[in-house]
């Protein structure tokens, strides 16, 4: 482990590509990348340039097997159901656009506060073809047991095909009760894909293998320090026939990537004839994989000292952003505790009475409340150097804060004052104006 303590002497030290008078307490949206986990990317971009026939043709497969399974062991899973995709939307796309659907009668159910690019996915399948679709509300604060209900009263309808859900949502960023979810989606007899989008890094998986959800993806480029783009796809053994890539390539018609019954041998490598490579395109990515697990191992300290050290920050920040924030301000977290995942927590901004008509007026015209929020965030990106993205639920603004091993307490001072400032700023300018 690095003598170098966790803080900002960390992120000079091991994140150099980062602009120094960054402010960063939105690492979830994007990620941020370990310098020497950079460099690897460029070396192995470098590797191909040297002779791209010979790297694609014939060494890409064995890499990129290689470095599927450094990554499946350490998040605990099995390699062969795995596969490298370029982002979790992919990963999400690439299911629902492998599932030969009945456009005629099957059903997805998926909540309000799914990622929005994979929610459009539904609804794109839904325009151009008729898929039919369902949504649970979810509005915060709320319960665990209250989500779980929410969906419960959906599925025990068995209606539906396959259940989209996310496993810590972005916006707000907060854990939902997966694990109930996906035995939900088993006792109906509904196919489960989580969106795990910022669950590496995060969150244990192991829980894959003893609950077997259907589908399951993973950012690795957001909490793993895998570069970008890198994402997990897990696909459970009986569906390896079905899943196909995206985009559909040559793969989809060779002998190797088709299922062949009672050969177990050839059908277990599926997935890897399948993904290893789809068309070209730089894998530089995939291969700096094991230089990122390197980095938490080794110089981190292991995935309980990052989580531990996370959590602690968390509990030191929180009071700071509250004691900004003013009267009003509230942490989004439920009587369990369970909605804060080490990395992530979100605190309600109050607004002031004069202007919380425009609050209402945002909930009834999201395109109004897009321009607001993309108005007030560039102006934190570009002049503060220093964002932290809200979202509006429920009547209620929450703001989202990353928590990293290069933070210390005063990134969140700074970011509380600056998404505060400008949003009341903005607010006012739209009061005058209306």
């Amino acid at each position: 482990m690095s003598s170098i303590p966790f803080g900002h002497q960390f992120k000079d030290k091991y994140f150099g590509y980062l602009d120094p008078e960054v402010t960063l307490t939105n690492h979830g949206s994007f990620g941020t990348t370990p310098g020497i986990v950079v460099d690897a990317a460029k070396r192995a971009l470098e590797r191909h340039e040297k002779y791209p026939c010979r790297d694609a043709l014939y060494t890409v497969t064995d890499e990129y097997k290689r470095q599927l399974k450094l990554v499946a062991g350490y998040l605990g899973l099995e390699y062969l159901n795995c596969a490298f995709v370029t982002n979790a939307t992919t990963g999400v796309n690439t299911v629902l656009r492998s599932i030969p659907f009945d456009f005629q009668k099957d059903k997805v159910l998926f909540h309000s506060t799914t990622y929005g690019a994979c929610a459009n996915t539904v609804k794109f399948l839904h325009d151009y073809f008729g898929l039919q679709y369902d949504v649970v509300e979810i509005n915060y604060p709320c319960e665990d047991d209250s989500i779980l209900e929410a969906f419960e009263a959906k599925l025990k309808t068995k209606e539906y095909k396959l259940c989209l859900f996310d496993l810590i949502t972005s916006h707000p960023g907060v854990t939902i009760p997966y694990k109930g979810i996906i035995e939900l989606c088993h006792k109906y007899d509904t196919w489960s894909l989580i969106d795990g989008a910022h669950s590496a890094g995060q969150v244990d998986l192991k829980f894959i293998n003893e609950l077997k959800p259907d589908f399951f993806t993973t950012n690795l480029h957001k909490w793993l320090y895998c570069p970008k783009s890198v994402a997990l796809l897990y696909v459970d053994p009986k569906h390896h026939a079905m899943i196909q890539t995206m985009p559909i390539s040559h793969n989809y018609s060779s002998p190797d990537c088709q299922y062949i019954e009672g050969d177990d041998e050839h059908n277990a490598n599926l997935l890897i004839n399948k993904f290893a490579f789809v068309g070209t395109a730089s894998y530089a990515s995939y291969m700096a994989c094991e230089v990122a697990l390197t980095f938490r191992k080794e110089i981190c300290g292991g995935e309980d000292k990052i989580r531990q050290y996370q959590f602690q920050l968390q509990e030191k920040a929180i009071p700071k952003v509250l004691e900004v924030f003013g009267d009003g301000s509230k942490l989004l977290e439920n009587s369990t505790n369970t909605l804060r995942p080490p990395g992530l927590f979100c605190v309600e901004l109050p607004i002031p009475e004069d202007l919380k008509f425009l609050v209402t007026k945002m909930t009834a015209d999201p395109v109004f409340f897009a321009k607001f929020k993309a108005t007030c965030e560039k102006t934190a990106v570009f002049d503060h150097k220093c964002h932290a993205p809200f979202t509006l639920n429920n009547n209620h603004i929450f703001v989202r804060f990353s928590v990293q091993v290069f933070n210390e307490v005063q990134d969140y001072e700074k970011a509380a004052a600056v998404v505060k400032g400008i949003i009341y700023e903005n607010l006012r300018k739209e009061a005058s104006s209306s």
